[in-house]
């Protein structure tokens, strides 16, 4: 599938590396990849989560595009930005997505806050190409993604109150890189 096949109202909606999105209705949008391969593995990746609450729908795929759910909701980036903090939901939501990942035998279970999406009372990801082709047992994006922005210890401090272990995990994590550096902001680089 190229541009020139795509429906008339066929809307462009995101753009990255591996291709775009284009919302082709209330409820359906259609990734177009640049290379064969990314959409090869990210159509393997929704067929093994299908069915989870955390991952859009997949209706149909071709070589070089899959068609999915259209997420209605804003993601996790945006709503930081916007209230210049993170709220305790807004963990829960994102350690719920995390043990999902977990379940589901993610072997990347990792996320940019850009591929969040917040819909009301839970969430959904999106982006899985590299859900099942890369090791990260540490959201390693996530958290620096969370730094980068000012709510890390916010968000780490709601997870200290939600997952004694998952927060223990992480902030070791976060300490031996800081460590290795010399101080706590070189987790921000």
């Amino acid at each position: 599938m190229d541009i020139h096949q795509l429906p008339a109202d066929a809307v462009l909606i995101g753009r990255g590396k591996q291709g775009a999105v284009y919302k082709l209705s209330s409820d359906r949008c259609v990734k177009v990849y640049k290379k064969e391969k990314h959409a090869a593995k990210e159509y393997r990746s929704y067929c093994l989560a299908e069915g989870s609450p955390f991952i859009p729908k997949i209706y149909e795929h071709g070589s070089n595009y899959l068609v999915l759910e259209y997420i209605q909701g804003e993601p996790l980036s945006k709503a930081i930005e916007k209230n210049q903090t993170i709220t305790r939901i807004e963990c829960e939501h994102i350690l719920n997505m995390i043990h999902e990942m977990t379940r589901l035998g993610f072997t990347r279970i990792d996320t940019a806050l850009f591929h969040i999406y917040i819909q009301g009372d839970s969430c959904k990801i999106i982006d899985l190409v590299n859900s099942y082709h890369r090791q990260y047992s540490i959201p390693k994006v996530m958290l620096k993604g969370l730094a980068k922005v000012g709510v890390l210890q916010p968000f780490l401090q709601h997870i200290k109150e939600l997952d004694t272990d998952i927060y223990k995990k992480w902030t070791d994590y976060i300490v031996t890189r800081s460590e290795r550096y010399g101080d706590l902001q070189a987790f921000n680089e």
